[in-house]
């Protein structure tokens, strides 16, 4: 059965604005929330000019989690580079999953500069990043499976680090990715591989393939079905076509590639970009924005065919409450 979980964006709207989404996401039957992590937000200013949000998903997601019963919660995605060490996170997953059993996640990216450059960590180059991305995961499930850890890592260190509360094993991490490093990654180390919209041949030519190749190395998956394959859709639903588009245009800098790479954390600049270098028209190629509710059903036939278990909308549409019941009524009982 298609799990369906609803993202909830702290960059574009307010901590208790997305609380109120969860609230709607629950009543609607979706399975899961998916929360951001970042420092800063991908753009500066909202499409009505107001500025943008970036909440903290940590001090956000107990709240979430304390006001519904039964969807799992976790981030989408944290980057485990410099800003966090990975004992931290393994001692707030801990603390939640004492709390809320078996209804945390963690997603996992290899970050851009938003995350890091504000903190004066300069953004390491992929390489690096992927490499300390992988020695992270490693350190916190054996922060969960054993006592007082001794980690003398290339990047990180704990000295008989232990855990007093939570569970003997971590939650279920899921990585995100965008290309072939990061999918056999997810192979070999996750329990899940998170990705976004792409072009189905992309996704099992590269992607699947790459996360196949990691499962044949890995000592945790023993299958390509052992590794739970999320998508993550953007979505903006109206009956009027521009009302739609409107919230959607200031991610356009998302489209950027080089904001992936280089070491730009400043949203004013990220904004800019997006505005002068991606055009309405690509923009719409990579979202679904659309005045007819069959788009958003097709979306979600294309990427169950491919292979998704869980597909994670985030909607920028103007009535969140309507999409929600739209999907809960028109696109849930279809898959």
């Amino acid at each position: 059965m298609t799990k369906f979980g609803w993202f909830a964006s702290l960059e574009e709207f307010s901590p208790q604005e997305c609380l109120d989404q969860v609230d709607i996401a629950y009543a609607n039957g979706f399975d899961s929330i998916t929360v951001n992590d970042h420092f800063h937000p991908w753009f500066h200013t909202k499409a009505g000019g107001e500025p943008a949000n970036c909440g903290n998903c940590w001090s956000w997601m107990p709240i979430a989690l304390d006001r519904t019963e039964d969807m799992e919660i976790g981030t989408g995605v944290s980057a485990l580079l410099r800003r966090y060490h990975p004992a931290n996170v393994a001692h707030r997953l801990a603390t939640l999953e004492e709390l809320y059993p078996d209804r945390v996640f963690l997603g996992v990216g290899t970050g851009e500069a938003l995350n890091e450059s504000p903190l004066g960590n300069p953004l390491p180059d992929y390489g690096e990043r992927a490499k300390r991305t992988a020695e992270a995961i490693r350190l916190i499930r054996r922060l969960f499976e054993e006592e007082f850890v001794t980690f003398d890592g290339t990047y990180y260190q704990t000295d008989e680090a232990n855990l007093y509360t939570g569970p003997d094993e971590a939650p279920p991490i899921h990585i995100a990715a965008s290309g072939p490093t990061a999918a056999r990654m997810a192979g070999d180390l996750g329990d899940g591989l998170i990705t976004v919209y792409e072009d189905p041949e992309f996704i099992h030519d590269t992607i699947f393939a790459q996360l196949e190749n990691g499962v044949q190395k890995s000592e945790r998956n023993e299958s390509f079905d052992d590794v739970e394959k999320t998508i993550h859709i953007h979505v903006s639903l109206d009956d009027e076509y521009d009302a739609a588009l409107e919230p959607a245009l200031p991610w356009r800098g998302t489209l950027v590639d080089r904001f992936y790479t280089d070491d730009v954390a400043d949203p004013r600049v990220i904004q800019q970009a997006g505005e002068d270098e991606v055009s309405e028209e690509a923009l719409t190629d990579a979202y679904i924005v659309t005045d007819d509710p069959q788009d958003i059903i097709d979306v979600t036939e294309t990427y169950v065919d491919c292979g998704f278990e869980h597909i994670v909308y985030q909607s920028h549409s103007p009535d969140q409450e309507r999409f929600a019941e739209f999907v809960a009524d028109d696109v849930m009982p279809s898959f």
